[in-house]
């Protein structure tokens, strides 16, 4: 990320009025779009209080830099000039509240099936929510995805187990006691490496996968964990984990509380054809 940093920072410094700030300020927007720059993104970045000309030369310098993917509308800009990670994303739905604890299982309501941990009922949250603070749907569904990404990113969650053919029994809480289970080595090493291979996986699996409706992270992109980790990652459920960040990111376009949605870049790219 400091590469990247510096590299901003050198590009602003040939912008009249900008600064080391300005430049740590739009990494961490840049980071928050997966460093892809789509038809919307100035739109967005001027909302947050960036500048057209910032973003324009962002693109311009990205527009010269020959590892600069272009697909579709779509720019994802190099590792040189922005390292994707899991963004700091930034929920109203906060891990402490008592909607969260109302809908979290106790840690050993699981143990006839051999689990122990604290698990969400996920579809319990939103619908929670919406009676406790008159939430609509889509409301307490956007906030749902991104309490997942955030916390996801923290670590204070984890969508975990081993085995590829056998589904979590929920999103873990790994909180005070609830973190108190027997592998719970095993899950911040894996959350360790997603994201420090973040940006690799993210990037590779872009070029295999089509943004169509079913496009994103999937076999393919656990594969690529597996080899890009040398077999170090256990999480049969990676994929997972790196969709609900994705999505929590805004990262897939039409997304409601009804409809989930289409991935955008960086996950996928507009040339591969639909399989």
């Amino acid at each position: 990320m400091k590469r990247a940093l510096f590299a901003l920072c050198c590009l602003f410094a040939q912008i009249p009025g900008a600064s080391a700030a300005l430049a740590e300020d739009l990494d961490d927007f840049l980071v928050g779009q997966g460093c892809a720059i789509g038809p919307e993104t100035t739109d967005l970045a001027v909302a947050a209080g960036f500048s057209a000309d910032a973003m324009s030369a962002v693109v311009a310098e990205a527009e010269e830099n020959p590892e600069t993917v272009r697909t579709g509308d779509w720019i994802l800009l190099p590792s040189s000039l922005c390292v994707i990670a899991p963004p700091a994303v930034k929920s109203q739905i906060r891990i402490d509240d008592p909607e969260v604890a109302a809908v979290t299982s106790g840690i050993d309501d699981y143990a006839e099936l051999g689990e122990r941990g604290c698990f969400l009922d996920g579809p319990g949250l939103p619908s929670t929510v919406q009676q406790t603070r008159g939430w609509d749907a889509q409301t307490a569904n956007t906030e749902y995805l991104r309490f997942l990404a955030e916390n996801l990113r923290a670590g204070t969650i984890a969508f975990f187990k081993d085995d590829p053919l056998s589904t979590p029994v929920g999103i873990q809480v790994l909180t005070g006691d609830c973190a108190d289970v027997p592998n719970i080595a095993e899950i911040r090493a894996n959350q360790g490496l997603r994201d420090r291979y973040f940006d690799d996986l993210i990037r590779e699996n872009a070029r295999k996968v089509g943004c169509e409706e079913d496009g994103g992270p999937g076999i393919a992109f656990m594969e690529l964990a597996a080899e890009r980790t040398k077999g170090k990652n256990t999480n049969a459920w990676l994929f997972a984990e790196v969709r609900f960040i994705a999505m929590g990111a805004g990262w897939y376009a039409g997304m409601s509380a009804t409809e989930r949605g289409t991935p955008r870049p960086p996950l996928c790219n507009y040339e591969t054809p639909r399989p």
